[in-house]
């Protein structure tokens, strides 16, 4: 890299918090096609990495700078902090004209992050269904690496370091990852939709890495789990859909999944007419036990949706603490 020291430096500051065993890679582009396939969540602010910025009555907050660039709205968001602290470890000093940061995330396995992952983009623009972006992170997972289908494979040579370049078919994006001489692998990956573009971008961007000492916090923590999913690691993320803030959390446990979705508001994923109501000790819930979903609204101020084996929902969701209100002055940034 062209400055391989203060990689070094900024992978040794992810490795002293992650998990011994730590192989865990959560790219938010995978989170959206899980997403997907579970009855389009997207509607619910459920993925990240493809949803949109603005709804049908947002677009008026923003206003245009350049032709091709939009400005990033704030998001209302609260005093944030949590139970635990995710360092981000370092940054790209190199982004595409007009991107900021779209979202954050983590894998936290027992008591401690073992995968830090960010995300940026440029603010979307109207009638787009999904914006370009660029992702870092560290780690690897075989439970939340995507699989799309691989059409290309190229070696890149990083300051000494040598990395692989997957292109995939799926929508031309592509990652670049390798592994440091101490620390987790890292990742680059970018989507544009244009796969030539998206080779240069990743390498230019891994060529930038600085340090970052920064933090985010990670406020919802798990307390009654079922089972099946007491000892896995799970996702989390931050970031924002139709102008709102929204936190998920995902366990993947075998073929099955259980994941949740919290914003100040949600829109639910089945007719809540059609729901069973149910005890989650605050606010209104309702439960479709035909589809796994639960639904709650106004739960401290917040919405949830939860998706997975219906008889053990609304004991997750009464024994969840939901943490404070993120803060969400990161977002748009550099």
């Amino acid at each position: 890299m062209t400055d391989p020291d203060a990689i070094r430096a900024a992978i040794a500051a992810i490795a002293d918090e992650a998990h011994p065993a730590a192989r865990i890679r959560a790219t938010f582009d995978a989170h959206a096609r899980r997403h997907r396939q579970r009855r389009l969540i997207l509607r619910t602010a459920g993925a990240l990495a493809a949803a949109s910025v603005a709804g049908a009555g947002g677009l008026a907050a923003y206003r245009r700078t350049r032709p091709e660039d939009l400005v990033f709205p704030p998001i209302a968001g609260g005093p944030g902090g949590g139970w635990l602290s995710a360092g981000l470890g370092w940054r790209p000093a190199w982004l595409p004209g007009g991107y900021g940061r779209t979202s954050l995330g983590a894998v936290v396995d027992g008591s401690g992050v073992v995968v830090v992952s960010h995300q940026w983009g440029r603010a979307q623009r109207p009638g787009e269904l999904s914006e370009p972006f660029v992702a870092l992170t560290a780690g690897w997972s075989d439970a939340y690496a995507g699989s799309p289908q691989v059409v290309r494979t190229d070696r890149v040579e990083l300051g000494g370091a040598s990395a692989e370049m997957r292109t995939y078919a799926d929508d031309g994006g592509v990652l670049l990852t390798w592994q440091p001489a101490t620390g987790p692998r890292l990742s680059v990956s970018a989507g544009s939709r244009d796969a030539e573009r998206d080779r240069s971008v990743a390498v230019r961007i891994a060529k930038s890495l600085r340090p970052d000492t920064g933090t985010f916090a990670i406020g919802p923590k798990f307390g009654w789990q079922p089972a099946s999913i007491a000892s896995r690691p799970w996702m989390y993320s931050l970031g924002v859909v139709n102008l709102s803030w929204v936190q998920n959390l995902s366990v993947r446990f075998g073929e099955g999944e259980l994941t949740m979705t919290i914003g100040p508001r949600l829109e639910p994923l089945f007719d809540l007419g059609t729901g069973r109501s149910v005890d989650v000790g605050g606010g209104a819930a309702w439960l479709d036990e035909r589809g796994g979903e639960l639904f709650a609204k106004d739960l401290s101020g917040r919405d949830v949706q939860l998706s997975g084996d219906s008889e053990d929902l609304p004991r997750v969701l009464r024994e969840l603490d939901l943490g404070p209100v993120p803060d969400m002055g990161w977002y748009g940034t550099r």
